[in-house]
């Protein structure tokens, strides 16, 4: 128990050393630094506020019902896409130096998260601005917990097909463009038709879901909580299972 406590403690420090120096690296010689993070989703929130009037959308609190929507999807994105190169071009370390492995992934979700701290403060600003009570905020780390791991399952899945398979970053790239319009990010489901149905199958809409029952509209959905514990769990037993199966092949691989 002792060992497994260590070498979980030694992950976690070289993760967090090698997300520390992947943020300087990004933030080097840039002007405005970490606001950087924001400017994506506050252009795709812009235009989806603006194209609201266009489209006809109705939905109660609908900018942040929007804006939750966007940078939960962000999250899971970013994440699982840098996760596939996170191997694949740290071949100098893994051959040349002793590191374990899960670190590269683990630095992958630690900045995403850093990142996605300054899109809540920009959510709860919305929030404000429009009148909502932001106590539900205080709920959504619990939340994120659970995205995380989640993402965490699907990283690890995806970080080792990147060792073997060289064009997982396009692959994945277009499923997630196709995720992002199934999922109901800047629109409502209509109840009973057959989207509605099909996108049952979609594991980021039950997130998403979940994240705008507690923060923005105070609901507490058990059936949710339940299915995207379950989600979580599954993507992180087989995401590791995978990992600590091929894991002894990459130093040879890359």
């Amino acid at each position: 128990m002792l060992t497994k406590m260590g070498k979980i403690k030694s992950i976690l420090g070289v993760s967090a050393s090698l997300a520390k120096a992947g943020f300087k690296l990004r933030n080097e010689g840039s002007f405005i630094g970490i606001f950087w993070y924001l400017l994506e989703p506050l252009l795709m929130f812009a235009i989806l506020i603006v194209l609201q009037g266009v489209v006809n959308v109705q939905i109660e609190m609908y900018p942040a019902y929007l804006l939750l929507g966007l940078i939960m999807f962000n999250f899971f994105s970013n994440s699982t896409s840098q996760a596939i190169t996170s191997l694949s071009s740290k071949a100098r370390f893994i051959k040349s130096m002793k590191i374990p492995y899960e670190s590269l992934i683990i630095s992958v979700m630690l900045q995403t998260t850093f990142s996605h701290i300054f899109e809540v403060i920009l959510l709860g600003l919305v929030m404000l601005w429009l009148g909502i009570p932001v106590i539900g905020i205080i709920f959504y780390p619990l939340i994120f917990i659970i995205l995380l791991i989640f993402s965490f399952g699907i990283s690890l899945i995806l970080g080792t097909i990147g060792v073997f398979i060289m064009d997982t970053s396009n692959v994945w790239r277009v499923v997630t463009r196709l995720l992002w319009f199934a999922t109901p990010i800047f629109y409502v489901l209509k109840q009973d038709s057959l989207v509605s149905k099909l996108i049952l199958f979609n594991p980021v809409y039950y997130f998403i879901s979940l994240g705008r029952d507690f923060v923005i509209y105070g609901n507490f959905n058990l059936q949710f909580i339940i299915i995207c514990m379950i989600l979580s769990f599954l993507a992180l037993i087989l995401g590791l299972w995978i990992f600590e199966r091929t894991k002894n092949k990459f130093a040879e691989t890359i």
